[in-house]
């Protein structure tokens, strides 16, 4: 490298000249008392050699030569290198710097830094989603650098670009791919695969569903690649020029993110805000005198019991994988299928002959116990007012019905309404009580000897009502043998029959045996034969003969004693809990 002589001459009288007026403005007195001390000694010389003590011309040249080193030393050490020969030129040191940077070579990196502070924000935090992030980015890095760096001395700085993976705008998709899955994945399992017993989301479930969601986001990271400017600056020490890591760098080669290291994190609660419980959960209120009005279009028909295996299998949320009691290659008479569904309730009605008798069935799945309820009429104990079974039907908004145990028609038996007891004449009956988890739970003759023991059953029990019918059919999946002395109901006699049965958890069958067909009704045993084939777990009988119907959207679906309903004092109905838009 060539040096001009003048050029560094004119370069060192400039800086000089820069230098004493900074020096003058900065230490103008300690200027004065110097330039004093030097004229005094210049004068002491000259008088010394006008006596011939000394040689004055010699004398005063040392004393000028003396300030004029004292000068350039300051100047030197005020105004740095004035020329050098770089071993590197910055536009090379530049480019070696950035190629560090977009392989991740922080060694490199950190060496060529003028600050050692490390220029990564974004690091791994050894789970599998930050591993994705972090990977992607790496992978995203690209830079481009103009040519010719702007230099003044020992100073340089250098423009253009850096392109990186911008972290932030990958949130709206991941959530958009997420909530479709979680919604793919609500429709198709069942509710224990998709909620704990707080009605909560499972952990493991939204972990899975959302690294699954980044995984598919991440697989076009392209479509989320960034470019911004970038500014270099460097400075020349020790013999290599030195970088200083910019805001714009650093935020860059963070993927835009400010979060940094807690990106991952940060990231993943945004996606997952608003979804620690459940979003769609109904219930009916207690009290409430009648159901919410279910919508016409969801009742439908069908030919074929495939068609009705299919809607089962829809609707994973309601069944919870309690096997339907609807066996597709049964003996099926009648007129096809009635159904209705919506996203609090799946029932469907059939008519099938079992063992030579003509039974009518209605099988229910709900979402909430508070689907299951109980119509008096008049809405009151002990109204002399008795209305058709259809008629209560109607007034409780009832997607599907069956009588109840026509408590009005007799005495005897235990009345709970609304958790009141309102009748204590158990005699030898044999009662089911519905609990708020729409279980049914029994009781035989003695358990409740008095109305104290009474009321305190229906207080640990939570029981809403009670039914006195029977008897019992089959508990806990065992069969129950009553007497056949059992005082209502003619259990030996073949009967119209109509029972309540209970699979698991919140899975019902409706079965009703009447006339019709042209074959007999039954006695108690050989309904327990038919419902055992079924596979309830609980079941009980409730008023039989003409009392005995199923009614599903407002209609008969079974054939009534006679060919004409009876009036009645109560129904035990189905409703839905999805409210009206």
């Amino acid at each position: 490298m060539s040096v001009n002589i003048n050029s560094v001459l004119s370069l060192f009288i400039q800086k000089a000249m820069d230098i004493a007026t900074e020096l003058w403005n900065e230490y103008m007195v300690m200027a004065i008392l110097v330039l004093f001390i030097v004229v005094m000694i210049i004068s002491f010389a000259f008088v010394a050699a006008v006596r011939k003590k000394i040689h004055g011309f010699p004398a005063i040249l040392s004393v000028f030569f003396t300030f004029l080193t004292i000068a350039f030393c300051i100047i030197a050490i005020k105004g740095g290198t004035l020329v050098f020969i770089p071993s590197e030129s910055p536009e090379s040191a530049a480019a070696r710097f950035m190629d560090a940077c977009v392989t991740l070579d922080e060694e490199t990196v950190v060496s060529m830094l003028d600050s050692p502070d490390s220029l990564y924000l974004f690091t791994e935090t050894g789970d599998n989603v930050s591993g994705y992030f972090y990977d992607a980015l790496k992978r995203s890095y690209s830079y481009a650098l103009e040519p010719v760096a702007a230099q003044e001395n020992t100073h340089a700085t250098l423009q253009g670009r850096i392109g990186y993976l911008a972290l932030d705008s990958l949130a709206p998709d991941i959530k958009k791919v997420f909530n479709e899955k979680l919604e793919a994945f609500v429709e198709t399992h069942k509710k224990s695969e998709i909620y704990d017993k707080k009605n909560e989301y499972l952990p493991e479930l939204l972990d899975s569903l959302y690294e699954a969601s980044v995984k598919k986001v991440l697989e076009k990271p392209s479509s989320y690649y960034s470019e911004s400017p970038l500014t270099l600056e460097l400075d020349y020490k020790d013999g290599h020029w030195r970088l200083t890591a910019g805001s714009d760098l650093k935020l860059s080669l963070a993927g835009g993110s400010t979060s940094g290291a807690n990106f991952a994190n940060n990231i993943k609660s945004e996606v997952l805000s608003g979804l620690t419980y459940i979003p769609k959960t109904y219930t009916i209120e207690e009290n409430a005198l009648a159901g919410l009005p279910p919508y016409p279009e969801k009742f439908g028909t069908a030919s074929d019991p495939a068609d009705i295996m299919a809607l089962v299998e829809a609707n994973p949320f309601l069944t919870e994988g309690d096997e339907p009691f609807l066996d597709p290659d049964a003996e099926f008479i009648g007129k096809g299928f009635k159904y209705y569904c919506d996203e609090t309730i799946l029932c469907y009605s059939w008519q099938e002959l079992c063992d030579s008798h003509a039974c009518t069935f209605a099988e229910v799945y709900i979402a909430d116990p508070s689907q299951l309820r109980r119509k008096l009429s008049m809405d009151t104990f002990g109204s002399p007012i008795q209305k058709y079974g259809t008629q209560l039907a109607g007034e409780a908004n009832a997607v599907v019905a069956i009588n109840g145990d026509f408590y009005k028609f007799r005495n005897v038996g235990m009345t709970v309404y609304q958790r009141q007891l309102y009748r204590f004449n158990p005699s030898s009956l044999e009662l089911c009580h519905i609990d708020t988890n729409g279980n049914l739970l029994f009781t035989y003759a003695g358990e409740l000897p008095d109305e104290e023991g009474a009321r305190q059953y229906i207080e640990d029990n939570d029981i809403l009502f009670t039914l006195a019918f029977g008897p019992v059919l089959i508990e806990n999946g065992e069969v129950h043998k009553s007497s056949n002395s059992y005082i209502i109901g003619q259990p030996t006699t073949r009967y119209s029959r109509s029972v309540l049965c209970q699979g698991s958890g919140c899975h019902y069958l409706l079965m009703t045996i009447n006339h019709g067909f042209g074959y007999p009704t039954t006695t108690v045993t050989e309904t327990i034969d038919i419902l055992t084939q079924k596979g309830v777990t609980n079941a009980y009988c409730l008023d039989g003969g003409q009392t005995a119907e199923i009614i599903l959207g407002g209609e008969l679906i079974n054939h009534v004693d006679f060919g004409a309903e009876r009036t009645v004092s109560d129904i035990i109905y189905f409703a839905t809990a999805l409210p009206e838009p």
